[in-house]
């Protein structure tokens, strides 16, 4: 019985549940409208298979399609295509037929110009050029006309005419436009670049205000230059212009511009000057690039700069800058030089003494102390003297950056000096105080390299391996050279026996210990079975023979390795080591020249070519 009562109860709940909700479903049913989908757009259907046909390249399906959408809707657009579609399938009666109607009823300049494009396609040449010929002469003075009627020929990909009506359009009474972008573009992808580059020079004269858009446009063409012919001609043509405009200084400003952009410092130093002479107020330019020439190693670039502001005015704003530059870009000229002159280094170290007396020891000064503490530790044997130095630079008010600076170079005195742990605390401080910056990459291939010296090569090559992608392409270079030398010689020799005693011949050199380092090398020569060793074995010989002023023997053995050795990574330095050599001191400055000009011509991609450049010119008879 009490089943069934059970049953009941739920019975008569489902029921009045029901009966609760149906009201509320049916005003609900009574707000929402059934939704209805509209038929998609007739239009809209045969526009997008239209297109679709028309991508694929299904001429006669599209022609039918497009055919009928332009004899329903007259858009421009579906003439253009469907004219497209007749021109591909060869029916040029019909193309003309509906260029001819288009051209009654719209008088459109694009249908005039179809029609001498199908007489074009059929072979009537003559007729069509009176055609093209007769839209152009009959163009209004109208800049908004000019630009349609030359886009109608772009569009049958005349692009010749097109050049002739934005040519002639310039030409007209009260354009007063020259249409020299447009002009620009139309000569570009023609391959004329010569006459690109005058409408870019033209359009610069008449609207200076667009030299942003130039400058962007000739780093385009600089893009597609594969051999340095497009470099030349954009050289050459600014050069050109400012020569015959010699009074508009923006030409002179986009050459320097350009050499910049080409790493052409000795041409930009040469534009800013020549500007300075004839304008004045270069002072800035100047000084900036020649601080950005001694960044970039073009030391004699530098100096040319400074020694300009030196003699100008003694009492200029960048009289001490220039000053200071002057003797930085000397003693790197000097100490690159094969046996710097001791005599030259002891002027430099004179000169600087005479900047802290006039100007004072402090923090605009003070980077002078590293080359100083440099040649009283290296050249002059006072080692001591150099510390007390360094230590004095340490208690001014400098940032963390010079302070990084000043303990790289103590650790460089500790390291001459055979204090091998202090100096790679003292590498590792600056490394981790500068870890993004150059100056502790700087930190960490010289705490390499010291590594790499007493004999720890895995730990020495697990820091260069991370420095081979440094930002800056000196550091990278020593880098990759450094890690070379330990994974050839190693794989060559698992034992390491030969590169140990290598590295402490390199540490000897490097601390100028020639004795020792020739000692050591000549057994290396004799004993070691190392092939891959050899190359370097040379190069460190001629340097020790060098600093012997055995000139002539170095000479002989730079001679043996990019010989004998042309392919390897070395033979470049070599040459160069070679050509300095026979300039500075064989005196033999035809040969020097030949020496350059194959490092810059057979090794474009080593570190020494912009300077190898450089150099032949100067002994070329080319001046700064």
């Amino acid at each position: 019985m009490n089943k069934y009562r059970k049953t009941f109860h739920v019975s008569v709940f489902i029921l009045l549940f029901l009966a609760l909700i149906q009201p509320a479903q049916f005003a609900i049913a009574q707000q929402i409208s059934p939704v209805t989908v509209p038929p998609q757009d007739s239009r809209q259907i045969d526009d997008q298979l239209a297109a679709e046909f028309f991508r694929n390249r299904d001429w006669e399906n599209a022609k039918v399609l497009y055919e009928r959408l332009y004899e329903k809707f007259k858009a421009q657009h579906y003439y253009n295509n469907y004219f497209e579609c007749l021109i591909q399938l060869k029916q040029y009666n019909e193309a003309e037929k509906i260029a001819k109607k288009a051209l009654r009823n719209q008088g459109n300049v694009q249908n005039n110009v179809d029609l001498g494009y199908v007489l074009l396609l059929q072979g009537e040449t003559k007729e069509a050029q009176e055609k093209f010929e007769a839209i152009i002469s009959e163009m209004p003075a109208d800049r908004n006309i000019i630009h349609i009627t030359a886009n109608a020929f772009r569009q049958r990909n005349l692009d010749d005419y097109a050049l002739k009506v934005y040519t002639t359009g310039s030409q007209l009474p009260g354009i007063n436009y020259g249409f020299f972008l447009e002009r620009s573009y139309l000569y570009q992808i023609s391959g004329n670049y010569a006459a690109t580059m005058d409408a870019y020079l033209s359009l610069m004269e008449t609207n200076p205000e667009q030299t942003d858009i130039i400058k962007s446009r000739i780093q385009s063409m600089m893009m597609m230059d594969f051999d340095n012919s497009m470099s030349d001609l954009i050289r050459e043509k600014i050069l050109e212009k400012a020569q015959i405009e010699p009074d508009k200084i923006i030409y002179g400003d986009l050459l320097i511009w350009f050499a910049l952009q080409q790493k052409d410092f000795e041409l930009a130093l040469i534009q800013a000057r020549a500007l300075d002479r004839r304008f004045g107020e270069q002072d800035q330019k100047i000084i900036e690039l020649s601080e950005i020439s001694f960044n970039n190693g073009q030391h004699q670039t530098a100096l040319a700069g400074y020694e300009y502001l030196l003699k100008k005015n003694k009492g200029g704003a960048f009289y001490f800058e220039s000053l200071k530059g002057s003797i930085q870009s000397r003693y790197q000229i000097e100490i690159q030089n094969p046996a710097p002159q001791v005599n030259t280094l002891r002027t430099i170290d004179a000169d600087i003494d005479k900047i802290f007396e006039e100007a004072g020891f402090n923090r605009q000064t003070y980077q002078l102390v590293f080359i100083k503490a440099t040649l009283l530790t290296y050249y002059f044997d006072d080692s001591d003297t150099a510390n007390e130095l360094l230590e004095k630079t340490k208690l001014l008010p400098l940032n963390a950056a010079e302070l990084a600076e000043v303990k790289m170079h103590q650790a460089d005195l500790l390291l001459f000096e055979d204090e091998v742990w202090e100096a790679t605390l003292l590498y590792s401080q600056v490394d981790k105080a500068m870890k993004d910056e150059p100056l502790g990459h700087e930190a960490r291939y010289r705490n390499a390299r010291l590594r790499y010296f007493i004999g720890e090569f895995e730990w020495a090559q697990v820091q260069l391996d991370i420095l081979k992608a440094a930002t800056s392409k000196l550091i990278a270079n020593d880098a990759l050279q450094l890690s070379l030398l330990i994974s050839d010689n190693l794989a060559d020799d698992t034992t390491g026996v030969s590169l140990k005693a290598f590295a402490k011949a390199d540490l000897r050199t490097w601390q100028k210990r020639e004795e020792e380092a020739g000692f050591l090398l000549d057994s290396l020569a004799v004993n070691s079975k190392s092939l891959t060793l050899k190359p370097h074995i040379l190069l460190k010989k001629a340097e020790l023979l060098i600093m012997k002023e055995k000139f002539q023997e170095a000479d002989s053995v730079l001679s043996e390795l990019y010989l004998n050795y042309a392919d390897h990574y070395l033979a470049d330095d070599a040459l160069f080591r070679s050509a300095q050599l026979n300039e500075v001191r064989l005196n033999d400055t035809e040969n020097a020249r030949k020496l350059y000009e194959i490092v810059f011509n057979q090794y474009p991609a080593s570190i020494f070519a912009v300077q190898a450049r450089q150099k032949y010119r100067l002994l070329r008879g080319d001046t700064l």
